[in-house]
């Protein structure tokens, strides 16, 4: 496995979460600071939650549905609006796959699909991150919520880009 210490742990919460979500034909995208570091490798980072990203109708017309198969697993949910649940102090949260579609311009048909653990889901690349990050500097709300940290990860992935070209030359 990728991750150390703590995100050790989160990636195996993002796995057993996805083996759930996939036995009711979901197969959720790994977002956020988790997809990012598995991505770009950078293995001891803070990582505050667990970001999947679903088909929009399960945090729609399918709600209901989706809360019993997270409950199920021993989350309870803690913000509606966010669709964010905690269990033992461990916060997962979902998003809407058009979010990334719609805002980024990611073929979500394209993303490359993982199978680990027996859990299925789909990653970003390195370059699918940038964009998505780069996007959401122009969000006045969450750059006022978490400073600078989504300039940080651009930074890295930019660094990471800039290594992975130096060393196929």
């Amino acid at each position: 496995m990728f991750v150390a210490g703590t995100n050790k742990e989160k990636f195996r919460i993002f796995l057993e979460v996805a083996r759930s979500l996939n036995k009711h034909g979901i197969t959720p995208v790994l977002f956020g600071s988790l997809g990012l570091y598995r991505a770009i490798g950078e293995l001891e980072r803070k990582i505050n939650d667990v970001d999947f990203l679903v088909p929009d109708e399960f945090l729609g017309e399918k709600w209901a549905q989706f809360l019993e198969i997270v409950s199920g697993l021993g989350f309870v949910l803690k913000d509606e609006h966010e669709h964010e649940f905690t269990r033992n102090g461990e916060i997962v949260a979902f998003g809407k796959a058009s979010e990334l579609i719609k805002l980024v311009k990611v073929d979500f048909e394209g993303l490359k699909t993982t199978d680990e653990d027996g859990a299925k889901f789909k990653e970003l690349s390195p370059e699918q991150y940038m964009n998505c990050y780069k996007f959401m500097l122009r969000d006045s709300y969450r750059q006022e919520k978490r400073g600078n940290a989504d300039k940080e990860k651009i930074a890295l992935i930019e660094n990471y880009l800039q290594n992975i070209k130096r060393s196929t030359k």
